[in-house]
């Protein structure tokens, strides 16, 4: 069984596009500019009209987009009962389509959990949900993170995403 994909209304979809390229202007420290100031305007309107559930998806991809900003942390070498047990939680959640469920255990668990594995499970969920423009952005984290790791690699270019919504930057070589 394949589970529907989230239902986004325009305003969902404008405000995470939102915070998609605030995340982008980020990157590029360009955060406090007037282009930054524009988009988060632009948003207010859309915001405001969120259902509560809407305004809290959008508060997560917030603080996970602004997680893979960060250097990654260390995790330790071995992964803990209890994170491996939120782990498995978190995949059969995405499994059956509880997008939000599935995402919480991660935010709840990253820190005990390999970095490029969260990244790339968020991908999986926001792929499968619906969202190919936020899930690239997770997918090529985990890529860049796991360069070795074919899957992770074949997971985001395999998203079929609009050019106009990612920017896609080429993978790195070390």
């Amino acid at each position: 069984m394949n589970p529907e994909p989230l239902a986004m209304s325009a305003n969902y979809r404008l405000s995470v596009r939102g915070i998609r390229e605030l995340h982008r202007l980020l990157l590029a420290d360009l955060d406090e500019s007037p282009e930054a100031d524009a988009i988060r305007d632009a948003t207010d309107l859309p915001w405001e009209a969120l259902s509560e559930t809407e305004r809290d998806r959008v508060g997560g991809i917030s603080e996970d987009l602004y997680s893979i900003s960060d250097p990654p942390v260390d995790v330790p070498r071995e992964i803990n009962p209890q994170a491996r047990a939120a782990m498995k939680e978190a995949i059969e959640a995405r499994d059956c389509g509880e997008w939000d469920h599935a995402l919480s255990l991660l935010r709840r668990w990253s820190k005990h959990l390999p970095p490029a594995f969260v990244s790339r499970q968020r991908g999986l969920i926001w792929q499968a949900a619906g969202d190919a423009e936020t899930a690239a952005l997770f997918l090529e984290h985990a890529a860049r993170l796991e360069q070795k790791n074919g899957r992770c690699e074949d997971d985001f270019l395999e998203i079929p995403y609009s050019a106009d919504e990612v920017q896609v930057r080429p993978l790195a070589q070390d």
